[in-house]
């Protein structure tokens, strides 16, 4: 044995029980151990003293050294093995109701080298993986998302205030009318790309078709979102800008989905999936952390921003550097990484039953069963406001750092840097901590702690005033932005508690994995909510009469707010100083008053208070409730499903489950799991209705024959459907009345309201439509009332009720 572990006696007991074994020699390199094995064994009536002999050795402080080192590099502080688990369960199918040595089937990512093993110790890990996740491995997986968050972030920072106040000219109206429409693009694809990638039957994996595709596909749609030059200025570049922002959305759905979905199942370890996640996390701040701040603020000057006369170069050509980083690794995760495939099978009942229209694996079925998952459901609620409370900021922020704090002490686009640097590298820095807080107490302790602690960071955003040139606005400002940052910076608990969560799906679903149908369900819902965060703020600003920068020959050097006042009152009829629609005094009589930006040294203008305030509260008041919300939401947390004791549970119920036993629900005690029965001719069809719904039919009387009563199958269905169909007719007479506004300067226009109602009245007509086709569909075959119950008692592990 190379080290005294669970596992060494496992090893011990096995070596001993070969018949032509005579002499066992145990080696320890560390020295010191040698009697606790001895007196272990002959205690525990393994062997003699006379039949084990024990050796003894110091490794050298070089070896010490590369496994201290390597320990460090792969971020593994206290990661479990795979082998230590197997010994510490004494299952010999502790994991997937697999032999330990067949466990590369299943996760062929992990490293199983060892000293005494088939496959020898990496280099730096002279005592061995032993089923861990080694270093290189992780970051190859993980590396996608620099290049993918790089061009996401080089978006959300600069290509607003480049459509709207550079050259493009775009309609605000018509940005956040794209906004609503490329969510609701994105609401009826998700769902399909989901069970896609988790039922596709490839002898490459599930999920390596979507990320190839996505390494040409999502560089491309980028980089033509920066060549506006290609149409007009005005509506062609609003419509431009519309359709690009569509395509990015679907581009988030090839590349997130199936690459968050793979990371899930990298490794079945509790500790080691936050140490995925984590570096996940790392990588994707050093993405935004490039993209957004440290290479636009090298590269990037006023000329992509505020400057309509001299184009702009420079932000297509870091897209084109960006995507070309993003194409190249996911090409190398392509070719070098490692996922189970799926060997391809002749069609099943259930494929049969899919090609006459209905199945389990379709999206609306996984829909409602992942929803029935209750912590899942919580962690989906805390995830939704978050994604509110935790992206609003940095949607406003470059509206922010030009009309709330001013251009006084700095330039807006070098602070803008500054305060993307200082909360991404606070984040960095913080994420040692926040691993360390949930090693030693638990992940959920430590996502609790970073959702309080984003809270409250995001209130002190609300005392960020003007800079009225002293610097101190600006320095407070640097200082609340450093505390988001280390708030920011737990952020990757959330996917390592996910990914137990999946686990936990396993067991109730009776061994199916459906990572990717989670990711979209996690992913899914808070799209809807970050429909108000992406379009309202603009809206109200248009509302607001958000007013456009001075055009750059019309603005004198200055030393004085007062000069400033008085050359732009001095305007003379015609001269078109400030606008070719308004006049300075237009200007004015909006609130909008002018100053001089001591940091450029020329004269500018603030927005009038109404739309300060509206990105004040944009920026803060909105992101603290909800995150407020999150909180409160993981009160209901269960209690069982907390700690890494009650997920190595979960592992052992799970492979016993897979053996054929009945097991009782680790994370809800007195709830029984029995093996998953075989589907029935309708299961697929009665998939598509709740746990409560499905009862109902199952308690009503039988027809002739025990065909059961569908009527509470199709009662609710149709009722919901007739109900959102409803606000179709009134979303669209909104869209109606806003239109012309849309193509106004601003586009100050309700149109965009009126389509988010369109749109949740056409996904909830969707929805609630193809389950009442489903309920016609089992009225016509005349179901059993045998199969609705046999789909209920499917459902049983889900909602902890007694079997019917």
């Amino acid at each position: 044995v190379s080290a005294v572990d669970p596992s060494a006696l496992l090893r011990l007991d096995r070596a001993l029980s070969q018949p032509d074994t005579a002499m066992v020699c145990v080696d320890l390199p560390d020295g010191g151990g040698g009697p606790t094995v001895m007196a272990s064994a002959v205690e525990a009536g393994m062997a003699g003293p006379a039949a084990v002999e024990v050796r003894e050795r110091a490794p050298s402080r070089a070896v010490r050294a590369a496994s201290k080192v390597g320990r460090v590099l792969s971020l593994e502080p206290s990661n479990k093995s795979t082998e230590d688990l197997y010994a510490a369960t004494g299952d010999e199918f502790a994991i997937q109701g697999l032999p330990h040595h067949e466990l590369h089937q299943e996760f062929p990512m992990l490293c199983y080298c060892s000293p005494g093993g088939a496959q020898k110790p990496c280099r730096l890990r002279p005592e061995g993986h032993r089923g861990r996740l080694p270093f290189h491995r992780k970051f190859i997986w993980a590396w996608p998302v620099f290049g993918w968050y790089a061009l996401k972030y080089l978006k959300v920072g600069y290509m607003h205030k480049f459509y709207m106040d550079d050259y493009p000219r775009a309609s605000l109206g018509i940005i956040a009318f794209s906004s609503v429409l490329s969510v609701l693009v994105d609401a009826l694809t998700d769902p399909a790309m989901a069970v896609w990638t988790d039922n596709l039957k490839s002898k490459y994996g599930r999920r390596k078709p979507f990320i190839l595709a996505s390494a040409f596909f999502a560089p491309l749609v980028f980089i033509l979102g920066w060549t506006p030059f290609l149409v007009s200025p005005g509506l062609g570049a609003s419509l431009w800008y519309g359709c690009l922002h569509i395509f990015a959305k679907l581009a988030d759905m090839l590349f997130l989905i199936p690459h968050d979905a793979w990371g899930a199942q990298l490794t079945p370890i509790y500790k080691e999936k936050t140490s995925v996640f984590q570096m996940n996390s790392i990588i994707a701040s050093l993405g935004v952390l490039f993209g957004m701040a440290v290479v636009p603020l090298i590269f990037v000057s006023d000329q992509c921003t505020s400057t309509p006369g001299d184009g702009c170069w420079e932000l297509p050509l870091l897209a084109s550097a960006f995507g070309g980083i993003f194409m190249v690794s996911c090409l190398l995760l392509v070719w070098y990484g490692k996922e189970p495939s799926i060997a391809l099978e002749s069609a099943s009942p259930e494929t049969q039953q899919r090609r006459t229209g209905f199945s389990q694996q379709d999206a609306i079925p996984v829909l409602i069963s992942t929803f029935l998952n209750k912590p899942f459901r919580i962690l989906l609620m805390t995830d939704v406001v978050k994604a509110v409370g935790q992206d609003l900021p940095f949607n406003v922020m470059p509206f922010v750092t030009s009309w709330v704090i001013g251009e006084k002490c700095f330039s807006s686009s070098t602070f803008f840097g500054v305060l993307v640097i200082a909360n991404l590298l606070c984040g960095l820095m913080s994420v040692p901590v926040w691993t360390f807080l949930a090693a030693k107490t638990n992940k959920y302790i430590g996502y609790v702690t970073f959702n309080c602690c984003l809270a409250i960071s995001s209130l002190l955003f609300w005392f960020i005033k003007y800079d009225e040139g002293d610097c101190t606005s600006s320095y407070t400002a640097i200082a609340f932005v450093c505390l988001f940052g280390i708030a920011w910076g737990g952020g990757f608990l959330l996917g390592s508690l996910l990914s137990d969560v999946m686990d936990y799906d396993q067991l109730l679903t009776g061994g199916q994995r459906r990572e990717a149908s989670y990711m979209m369900a996690v992913d899914f819902v808070p799209k809807f909510m970050n429909i108000p965060g992406e379009c309202v703020p603009f809206l109200l600003m248009a509302y607001y009469s958000y007013t456009r920068p001075v055009p750059e020959e019309h603005r004198p050097s200055c030393s004085s707010d007062a000069f400033c006042n008085r050359y732009y009152s001095n305007e003379t009829l015609g001269a078109k100083w400030c606008s070719d629609t308004m006049s300075c005094a237009d200007f004015l009589d909006n609130g909008v008053s002018f100053v001089c930006n001591n940091a450029l040294g020329e004269c500018g203008l603030q927005q009038n208070d109404s739309v300060r305030m509206v990105l004040r509260i944009c920026f803060s008041i909105i992101p603290f409730f909800c995150v407020l919300g999150g909180i409160v939401a993981l009160c209901y947390y269960p209690k069982t499903a907390r700690t890494e004791a009650m997920q190595e549970k979960l592992m052992t119920a799970l492979s016993r489950l897979k053996r054929g036993e009945v097991v009782e629900d680790p994370w809800r005690p007195g709830n029984m799991i029995h093996p998953a029965a075989p589907p029935t001719p309708n299961a697929g069809t009665l998939a598509y209705f709740s746990p409560g719904e499905l009862k109902a039919s199952a308690i009503a009387p039988a027809l002739a024959d025990d065909v059961a009563d569908t009527t509470a199958l199709l009662r609710s269905p149709l009722a919901f459907a007739l109900g959102f169909t409803l606000l179709m007719p009134a979303g669209a007479y909104i869209v109606a009345l806003g239109w012309e506004d849309l193509s106004d300067d601003l586009g100050a226009s309700v149109s965009p309201l009126g389509l988010m109602l369109l749109g949740i009245g056409l996904v909830g007509a969707w929805f609630n439509g193809v389950r009442t086709c489903a309920a016609w569909q089992l009225r016509r075959t005349q179901v059993t009332r045998a199969e609705v119950i046999a789909r209920y008692t499917a459902l049983c592990p889900f909602i902890g009720a007694p079997r019917l």
